[in-house]
């Protein structure tokens, strides 16, 4: 996903002088050819993340087009205030890079672990928080931002992640992406946990239940309509490699109870009891309750219940 959105933006911004990258002093050899082809459109400012998004802000308010980027919580959680009052505050159309969602920085250690960031900037006014499932939908999301000047948080990740979506994939701006039909109940996962949640319904169609399973990158821009539908034909399970407290699972649970659906809903999410733990990413989501067993005990209890 990473090389994905790098390629995507380098294509973008040779079409617009005006399409700027800032990076905080890392991504060497990812970001190379970026910075060779369009020394002008790209800056690195150094490990200095909040004057890295002042400046951003700064550039973005005379016209520029800013992306951001950075690792894991360093472009969010280390300069919320910057966020919060130059980005959207003052509504400039930057976008706010997380590369390494969740675990993904997995032996780096709970300093690196990205488990918080969706609550905290989709808390922030002005921006929207968007959460790419695989390679496919980060490049055609990264294209809509290019032409946008809305703030946007970009939440990727960079572990060599496969697409999940066929090459018949039809991006839509706003929509919920259904990769399987079904009608015993949903699964809605965000970001890069798509092949958890395709193994937990593989296992589940062996046993008799059809469950369909959809990608939601739009976090703070839920497709109320799939919603409906899904509410209709059974329990929802939603995923996601986040805490969860105020991650994609809350913005369901909200948006379920604006629209008054009478559906049954559990999440599935890091529990954040072994914080303390260093792994890679297959074993700290399995330590953390992000696995398919976690996924099909939970839809059979409210199947039961």
């Amino acid at each position: 996903m990473r090389d994905a959105f790098i390629n995507t933006l380098l294509m973008e911004a040779k079409k617009n002088p005006n399409l700027t990258l800032i990076t905080g002093d890392l991504g060497f050899g990812v970001l190379d050819k970026y910075s060779e082809d369009l020394p002008k459109q790209f800056i690195n400012s150094g490990i200095n993340e909040q004057t890295m998004m002042s400046m951003a802000a700064g550039f973005a308010s005379t016209g520029k087009r800013v992306f951001v980027y950075s690792i894991g919580n360093f472009p969010t959680l280390r300069c919320l205030e910057q966020i919060r009052n130059d980005v959207c505050l003052m509504n400039n159309p930057v976008v706010v890079v997380s590369v390494g969602a969740g675990y993904s920085y997995g032996n780096q250690g709970y300093t690196h672990h990205a488990l918080e960031d969706i609550a905290v900037m989709r808390a922030l006014p002005n921006l929207e928080v968007i959460v790419p499932a695989d390679p496919l939908e980060t490049v055609s999301i990264t294209k809509y931002l290019a032409t946008t000047n809305k703030p946007t948080y970009l939440r990727i990740g960079k572990s060599n992640e496969l697409d999940i979506h066929t090459n018949k994939f039809e991006f839509r701006y706003g929509k919920i992406f259904e990769l399987f039909p079904g009608n015993n109940g949903t699964f809605i996962f965000s970001g890069t946990v798509g092949h958890v949640v395709m193994e937990a319904q593989k296992l589940l169609q062996e046993n008799g239940f059809n469950v369909a399973v959809a990608s939601m990158p739009f976090v703070s821009n839920i497709d109320e309509e799939y919603l409906k539908s899904a509410a209709i034909r059974g329990p929802i399970i939603v995923i996601e490699e986040h805490a969860y407290r105020g991650g994609v699972g809350s913005a369901i649970l909200e948006k379920i109870n604006k629209l008054t659906l009478n559906v049954r809903v559990a999440l599935v999410a890091s529990d954040q009891n072994n914080l303390s733990e260093i792994g890679d990413q297959k074993f700290l989501r399995e330590r953390n309750g992000i696995s398919s067993e976690n996924i099909i005990s939970k839809f059979m209890a409210l199947l039961v219940n």
